[in-house]
């Protein structure tokens, strides 16, 4: 199934909900993963440094940025951009395993490694941590390296820590969290594929499948470009997430040491 929540952490929280940031960044700390949002004509906030200012720049979740991804209207071609795979003319199939992957998962744990490469800066940002996820709205994403940085999304609240700072929102009271949620709730459930908010194509290779998500919502479309989520044919288990965002920045999320249905205690999505 969609590691939804590394769209999630991709998206550009500052641009979603502005009172979770203050402060700024400026120097050779861009090179960190932090870029001044002055570059982008933001007024003065700030991104997290393991939530790359490119995050903002894009996207979640998200990202990403969720990085994460999605723009309107991107052609999507199989020769062109997805070399080694073929477009799936029928769907049904795939859909149909999908959902029933998706149905009997009820926990996952994994440790992760993010690229992100910025179209300002010629070397890529690494970082490295872990995500868990508990059905159906609970999900953690830590980052341990090259900084400290935790995303705690607990049904209608979300809780970002970073160093000694920390910060909660609900989705409730924000539309654009409010809308990810949504989206958390359609890949959770399998329903992605026939989600209105995005326009779908399904590419396949000998060993995986390639789900490219545009949004046709015209919120996410500021935000996002395309996703691409890599798929391994033995286990529907998903390898990687690429993000574009307009602007050429990337985000790419490499998944290993996957565990299905492992058991995950509660207390690690608490929210103080």
């Amino acid at each position: 199934m969609i590691f939804i929540g590394d769209i999630l952490r991709s998206f550009p929280l500052e641009r979603a909900c502005p009172e979770l940031y203050s402060g700024g960044c400026s120097g050779d700390t861009r090179k960190q993963g932090c870029v001044s949002t002055r570059d982008l004509g933001i007024p003065q906030k700030h991104t997290p440094t393991p939530l790359s200012r490119g995050e903002s720049h894009r996207p979640l979740l998200l990202k990403i940025g969720i990085a994460l991804l999605l723009f309107f209207n991107v052609i999507l071609t199989a020769n062109a951009q997805h070399a080694g795979y073929t477009q799936l003319t029928d769907l049904t199939k795939f859909k149909q395993q999908f959902a029933e992957v998706a149905q009997k998962t009820n926990s996952i744990k994994s440790d992760f490694t993010q690229e992100k490469s910025l179209s300002m800066l010629s070397d890529k940002i690494t970082s490295k941590g872990r995500f868990w996820y508990c059905k159906p709205d609970m999900l953690r994403m830590e980052y341990t390296q090259p900084f400290s940085y935790l995303m705690i999304l607990n049904k209608d609240n979300v809780y970002i820590k970073d160093g000694q700072k920390e910060n909660k929102v609900s989705t409730r009271s924000n539309k654009v969290f409010k809308q990810i949620n949504k989206i958390v709730v359609d890949c959770i459930q399998g329903t992605a594929l026939n989600s209105g908010d995005f326009k779908s194509a399904v590419y396949e290779s000998k060993g995986n499948y390639l789900v490219a998500l545009s949004p046709v919502n015209k919120q996410l479309s500021e935000f996002f470009k395309t996703i691409e989520i890599t798929v391994d044919k033995k286990d529907y288990s998903v390898s990687t997430i690429q993000m574009l965002e307009s602007s050429g920045d990337s985000t790419t999320l490499h998944f290993t040491n996957k565990e299905i249905n492992a058991t995950i205690p509660d207390a690690l999505f608490a929210i103080k």
